[in-house]
C-alpha cells in the first residue's frame, strides 16, 4: 500500500494593525525572525497536513517549537500566570481582613472615649449658653450706649460737613471762574504757539533752502576756484614765454620806429602819429626835470599812470594836471626814475604806451 503524500504546511503572519501576510514556508518565517522583522511574540496561523487544532486558530510564534523557540510556551505562561493571580488574590484577601479588623478596633475603641467625653462637653456647653445671654444683655446695653452716642456725633459731623460743603461750593464755583479765565488765557496762548510753529516752520524752510543755495554756491565756488587755479596754473606756466614774446614784439616795434626816424627828416618829427599805442618824447629843454612832453593821438585824463617803453628800459609816469594844447600832454615821471628823463633813449624819440590803471 502505497504512503500517501502531502504537501508541507504554510503560515500566515498577522500584523498589528490586522493585516494578513502569506503564504510562508517555515524558512521564510525563520529567516525573518532571524533579521528581526517579527518577534516570537507575533501572531501566526498554520495551515497544512499537520495542523491538529482549526485553520482559523491563531497563536504566538514561540507556540510552534518548529522555530526553535527555548522559552516557556504561551499555555504554560498561562498556568504560571493563573498561580501567580491565585497567589495575589489569597494576599489581598488577607489584607483586607486585617485592615477590616484593624479599623473595627480602632473605630470603636475611640467612640466610647468619645462618648465619656461628650458628657463633659455638654455640661460646658451649657454653662457657655447661660455665660452667652449674660454677655449678650451685656453687649447690647453698651451698643445702645454707643449708638447714642455716635447719633449725637453724626448729627454734628453732619451740621459740620454741610458747613465745609458750602465752603466746598464757594471754592468750586470760583475754581470754575478761574478755570473758565485760564481756558481763555490758554486759548489765547495755544494761538500765539500756532502762529509762533508756523513762522518757525517758516524759517526752518528758509533755512533749508538758504542751506540748499550755501551748498550750491559753495560748489561753484569750489569749481570756480579749481577753474582758476587751473587758469593760473596755466598762466603761470606760460608766463615766461609771453613776456619774452611780447618784449621781442615790442623790441621789433621799437627798432623799426627808431629805424624810421633815423631815415626821416627833422621836419617830420611833428608830424601826427599813426598809432595810438606810440607817443613821441618831445626834446623841451626848458622843462624842470621829472617831467615830459609826449605828444599822443589822443590826450588821456589827468592820473592816468602809463609805462613808457623805447625798446630797452620802461619809464614809469602819469598823466600831469597841467594841460597843453593838443596834441601834447605833459606827464610826471615816477620819483624813482626821474634821473632817467634826460636819457637819450628817452627823449627825442617814439616809445610804446600803455596804461597800468
Amino acid at each position: 500500500m502505497a504512503t500517501p503524500r502531502f504537501d508541507p504546511p504554510v503560515y500566515f503572519l498577522r500584523s498589528r494593525g490586522g493585516e494578513v501576510l502569506g503564504p510562508f514556508t517555515r524558512q521564510e518565517v525563520s529567516a525573518q525572525l532571524a533579521a528581526r522583522k517579527i518577534d516570537n511574540d507575533g501572531e501566526i496561523r498554520r495551515q497544512g497536513w499537520e495542523v491538529l487544532e482549526k485553520e482559523e486558530l491563531w497563536g504566538k510564534i514561540k507556540d510552534f517549537p518548529v522555530f526553535g523557540y527555548a522559552g516557556p510556551t504561551g499555555r504554560q505562561e498561562v498556568y504560571a500566570l493563573k498561580a501567580k493571580a491565585k497567589t495575589l488574590w489569597a494576599t489581598g484577601i488577607a489584607l483586607l481582613v486585617i485592615t477590616l479588623a484593624a479599623f473595627i478596633g480602632m473605630f470603636f475603641i475611640p467612640f466610647r472615649e468619645a462618648e465619656i467625653k461628650m458628657d463633659a462637653a455638654k455640661e460646658l456647653a451649657a454653662k457657655a449658653k447661660a455665660d452667652s445671654l449674660d454677655f449678650r444683655k451685656k453687649v447690647d446695653q453698651e451698643v445702645a450706649g454707643a449708638k447714642k452716642q455716635w447719633t449725637t456725633e453724626f448729627e454734628s459731623n453732619l451740621k459740620a460737613w454741610e458747613s465745609d460743603k458750602s465752603k466746598a461750593v464757594a471754592d468750586l464755583l470760583k475754581t470754575k471762574q478761574t478755570l473758565a479765565a485760564t481756558e481763555i488765557k490758554l486759548a489765547s496762548e495755544r494761538s500765539k504757539v500756532s502762529e509762533l510753529t508756523a513762522e518757525l516752520n517758516a524759517t526752518k524752510d528758509a533755512k533749508s533752502a538758504g542751506e540748499e543755495r550755501a551748498q550750491a554756491s559753495i560748489a561753484a565756488a569750489k569749481q570756480a576756484e579749481a577753474s582758476a587755479k587751473q587758469q593760473a596754473a596755466e598762466l603761470a606756466a606760460s608766463f615766461d614765454e609771453r613776456v619774452t614774446q611780447a618784449e621781442t614784439r615790442l623790441r621789433a616795434e621799437v627798432d623799426g620806429l627808431a629805424e624810421r626816424y633815423s631815415k626821416s627828416a627833422k621836419s617830420d618829427f611833428m608830424r601826427p602819429l599813426s598809432n595810438p599805442r606810440m607817443a613821441r618824447v618831445l626834446p623841451q629843454t626848458n622843462q624842470r626835470q621829472g617831467k615830459l612832453v609826449l605828444l599822443v593821438t589822443e590826450r588821456l585824463p589827468a592820473g592816468t599812470k602809463l609805462d613808457l617803453f623805447d625798446g630797452l628800459k620802461t619809464l614809469h609816469v602819469t598823466v600831469s594836471k597841467q594841460v597843453l594844447g593838443p596834441p601834447m600832454m605833459l606827464v610826471d615821471v615816477d620819483a624813482g626814475q626821474a634821473g632817467e628823463v634826460s636819457a637819450a633813449a628817452f627823449l627825442d624819440s617814439e616809445v610804446l604806451v600803455r596804461r597800468t590803471n
